[in-house]
């Protein structure tokens, strides 16, 4: 499969970790969602503030984000079954257009000011269900755009595109809430999905997804969950992926909260706040894409993130004032990215290609599923405590459960010291 991999559709010589982007259909398929990933952020801002400003809750605010994933807790086990028996590439023109035809919707909603916060819960709910089969797609057609052996750096690059639109995308619609107003971020986002639309429909993957589809839908989908029950290892790197999404990441979901009530910094600073946890998560992952090549350590890398994690969350929770709070936010941003890409590396390079999608929708389905119901719990208990004291007691949480897999029985340290070995 990889050794055949066609040498004229290498555009040039890049270093080891950047091979993938030398890849033609690799570099289009990665600017275009590149472009799509800063719609997609430019949207997040606006649609938080337009939320806040709607119903003065955080509680909403945390069951919006939660009405996105929703579907991902009961569907994306069946998303990863469907993501290896149909082609991929088809999948994901259906899912980006699902998403561009959703934007365009609350963007005219907005303008004729009909717009209410069900209607973003349903639009969300939308999103979501159609999200449960894009995702476990997405990841799986990385595989499908590169050689085997550079697997880790397709998926880590993958990852960086993404988090460096973190960086401009909510700058970007910070300033566009103040030019165009909210309706605007819609748009933009809506204009956005066609940078990906269009190298969906011109490139041909030079690895062809080879679908070995069983006889059902169903009894395909056992063929991931039973690939992660018998193997222990990846359960661990599931758990500390789970502490960190479910008890540190709702921190994105509290932001608005932080920077209207505690920080007084406006829909500008809520921008930047933003901006800089999307620094940070892609100083991380632009470190992971250097050193994709040679990290072998990644069990114990995810348990330093997962105590890393926890302790930020809890300093920027009594952060004295602003400035303090942005570098810390700056290193949440790169301990939540960093482990999301170290899980989703590991699952994919220990999976058989004929059940990679099943395998990533057990990850799908944790990360993007079980975990975000950590955004409506964070929403419901700031109601009551406060956002500071919510994210104080997660990120405590999140370090204790790391300790507890570090000092628990002997069969765990087992199983953590083979990650240490190459996948």
């Amino acid at each position: 499969m990889a050794s055949h991999f066609p040498a004229k559709r290498r555009l040039f010589t890049l270093p080891a970790s950047l091979r993938p982007l030398a890849e033609k259909q690799f570099s289009l398929f990665w600017s275009g969602a590149f472009l799509s990933s800063i719609g997609f952020w430019i949207q997040t801002v606006g649609q938080g503030w337009q939320v806040l400003q709607l119903t003065n809750s955080a509680l909403l605010l945390g069951f919006v984000t939660f009405a996105a994933t929703l579907p991902n807790i009961v569907l994306s086990l069946l998303g990863g079954a469907i993501a290896d028996r149909f082609n991929r590439r088809w999948l994901l023109l259906g899912t980006q257009t699902v998403y561009m035809c959703t934007a365009a919707l609350l963007g005219i909603l907005t303008t004729l000011h009909l717009i209410t916060v069900w209607q973003i819960i349903v639009l969300a709910l939308i999103n979501g269900t159609f999200s449960s089969v894009g995702f476990p797609a997405w990841q799986a057609f990385i595989g499908d755009l590169v050689p085997a052996n550079e697997l880790r750096q397709g998926i880590a690059l993958n990852s960086m595109q993404f988090n460096l639109s973190r960086v401009v995308g909510p700058a970007v619609g910070g300033i566009s809430i103040g030019i165009f107003g909210i309706a605007g971020s819609y748009y933009l986002n809506a204009i956005s999905y066609i940078a990906v639309i269009l190298p969906l429909l011109l490139i041909r993957p030079a690895i062809g997804q080879r679908i070995h589809a069983p006889r059902t839908i169903w009894r395909g989908l056992s063929g991931g969950i039973n690939y992660v029950i018998h193997r222990p290892l990846l359960q661990i790197i599931l758990l500390l992926q789970f502490a960190i999404a479910f008890l540190v990441f709702p921190y994105t979901t509290l932001l608005p909260v932080f920077a209207r009530d505690i920080f007084h910094i406006g829909a500008t600073g809520l921008g930047v706040m933003n901006a800089l946890s999307g620094i940070g998560a892609m100083i991380g992952t632009l470190l992971l894409v250097l050193a994709s090549t040679r990290l072998k350590r990644g069990g114990r890398l995810l348990i330093i993130l997962c105590i890393a994690a926890g302790l930020t969350s809890l300093l920027f929770a009594i952060a004295p004032d602003i400035h303090i709070a942005l570098l810390l936010l700056v290193v949440m941003g790169s301990c939540t990215v960093v482990s999301m890409t170290i899980t989703n590396t590991t699952l994919q390079a220990m999976a058989p290609e004929e059940i990679r999608g099943r395998v990533i929708s057990v990850y799908v389905m944790i990360t993007f599923g079980l975990a975000p119901l950590g955004s409506l719990v964070a929403g419901w208990v700031a109601q009551t405590i406060g956002a500071p004291a919510t994210l104080a007691i997660g990120g405590s949480l999140c370090a204790l459960t790391a300790l507890t897999v570090v000092f628990s029985h002997g069969e765990s340290r087992f199983y953590l010291r083979s990650l240490t070995k190459p996948v």
